[in-house]
C-alpha cells in the first residue's frame, strides 16, 4: 500500500519553507492552499484520510456564517453576537495527498471557474500556489504522482483584461464643466487632448508650452522618442493658467509648469486628489466611473475618443507611446458597441435582403 501523504503535515512544511517571504505573501499561500483543501473535503471524499462525513453540513453552516471564508471569527447581528468557527471545523479533517490525481486538480480549476465564478487572476493565484507547493513535495520526494504536477505545468489561465474605464463625450464636457481652477482645467486638457501619462505632466516644464509651441518631444523607455502635439484648445488654457501661476524657483527638472500651493512642481498625488473631487460634482458620471476616474483614465479617454473619431490605432499606438501594438488595441474592445450598431446599419440588411438562414 502507498504510504499516505498528509495534506495538514505538506501544508505545515511548505509554510515553513516560506520563512523569509512577507507576512502578506505567506498569508495568501496558506489560504490557497485552505481553498483547496476545501475542494477535496467537499467533492474528492475519496482523498480523506481523517475526519467524519458527519461533519460537513456543521463545516457548510460555519462557512455560511463567516461569508464563505474560511477564518474564525466573532461578530455582532442584531442583538447576539454570533461566532463562525470553519477553519476549527475544517481542521478536523486531513486529506491524502498521494490519491489525488491529474483529474483532481482538472476538476477543483474547473470547479473555481465555473462554480465559483472567480476572476482569472485570481485563477492564476490560486494555479501559482498549488503548483509551488507540490513542486516543492516533488523535489522532497513526497509521495505525490509527478504527473500531478506535470497537469499543473501544463494549464494554462489566460489572462484577464478588463475593459478600461473612458468618459464618453458628453462625460468629458461635464466633468470639465465643474473644474473651476485654471491650473486643473490646464492639466486635466493635457491629459484629454494629448494622452500623457501623469508623471509627464508634471514633469512639463513652463517653457514646454508656449503661444508658438505645435507639439513636445517625450523620450520613454529605451531613449525611444514619441511627437506628441500641442492642441490649440490645451495651449490656450495652458496660456490662461500661466497669467496667474506663481513664480518660482528651478528644480533638478527645469522651471516647472505645473505649481502646488505650496510653491513647487505639482505632486501627481495632487493631481489625483483633485481629479476624485471633480469627478464627484459631475453629474453624468455613474457612481463606477465617479469612483475610478484617475490621471490615468482620462488617458484611456484620449484613446478611446481618437478610437471613436476613426484615427488609425497605429496614430494612436504611437502617441501613447506604447511599444506594442496589442497594448493599444485594448481600446478597440471599448467601441465595439459601436461597431456592431455600425453592421447593423449593413445596406443588405436596411433594404430586406435576406441571408442564407431566414425563411
Amino acid at each position: 500500500m502507498a504510504e499516505a501523504v498528509s495534506l495538514n503535515r505538506a501544508i505545515e512544511y511548505f509554510m515553513d519553507s516560506l520563512m523569509g517571504r512577507s507576512l502578506q505573501t505567506r498569508n495568501a499561500y496558506y489560504r490557497d492552499l485552505l481553498q483547496f483543501k476545501l475542494y477535496l473535503v467537499f467533492y474528492e471524499p475519496h482523498t480523506l484520510c481523517k475526519g467524519s462525513s458527519d461533519r460537513l453540513p456543521v463545516l457548510r453552516e460555519e462557512l455560511d456564517r463567516a461569508g464563505g471564508r474560511i477564518v474564525d471569527t466573532r461578530y455582532q447581528k442584531q442583538n447576539s453576537r454570533v461566532e463562525a468557527r470553519p477553519r476549527a471545523v475544517l481542521d478536523e479533517f486531513d486529506c491524502d495527498l498521494s490519491r489525488i490525481t491529474k483529474e483532481t486538480v482538472v476538476g477543483y480549476f474547473g470547479y473555481l471557474e465555473s462554480m465559483r465564478r472567480l476572476s482569472r487572476n485570481t485563477l492564476s493565484r490560486r494555479l501559482a500556489s498549488l503548483r509551488s507547493f507540490l513542486r516543492l513535495l516533488v523535489k522532497e520526494g513526497y509521495n505525490v504522482d509527478p504527473t500531478v504536477l506535470e497537469k499543473l505545468d501544463d494549464l494554462r489561465i489566460r489572462p484577464e483584461r478588463s475593459l478600461p474605464i473612458a468618459l464618453d463625450p458628453d462625460e468629458a464636457r461635464d466633468f470639465l464643466s465643474v473644474i473651476d481652477k485654471p491650473r486643473d482645467r490646464a492639466i486635466v486638457l493635457v491629459m484629454l487632448f494629448m494622452g500623457l501619462r501623469i508623471s509627464e505632466v508634471v514633469q512639463l516644464n513652463v517653457d514646454d508650452i508656449e503661444e508658438h509651441t505645435e507639439g513636445i518631444t517625450f523620450v520613454g523607455k529605451g531613449a525611444k522618442e514619441r511627437y506628441v502635439p500641442v492642441h490649440p484648445i490645451v495651449k490656450q488654457a495652458v496660456l490662461a493658467y500661466k497669467k496667474e501661476r506663481p513664480d518660482v524657483p528651478k528644480d533638478d527638472l527645469g522651471e516647472p509648469l505645473f505649481v502646488s500651493q505650496h510653491g513647487r512642481r505639482i505632486d501627481p498625488s495632487t493631481v489625483r486628489k483633485f481629479i476624485k473631487r471633480y469627478a464627484r460634482e459631475a453629474d453624468t458620471l455613474d457612481a463606477r466611473k465617479r469612483r475610478k476616474l484617475s490621471p490615468h483614465k482620462l488617458r484611456h479617454t484620449f484613446a478611446t475618443l481618437l478610437l471613436q473619431g476613426d484615427v488609425d490605432i497605429r496614430h494612436i499606438q504611437e502617441l501613447l507611446g506604447h511599444e506594442h501594438l496589442s497594448t493599444t488595441q485594448i481600446y478597440t474592445s471599448v467601441v465595439k458597441r459601436d461597431l456592431e450598431r455600425a453592421i447593423a446599419r449593413h445596406p443588405l440588411g436596411l433594404t430586406g435582403e435576406k441571408g442564407p438562414d431566414r425563411p
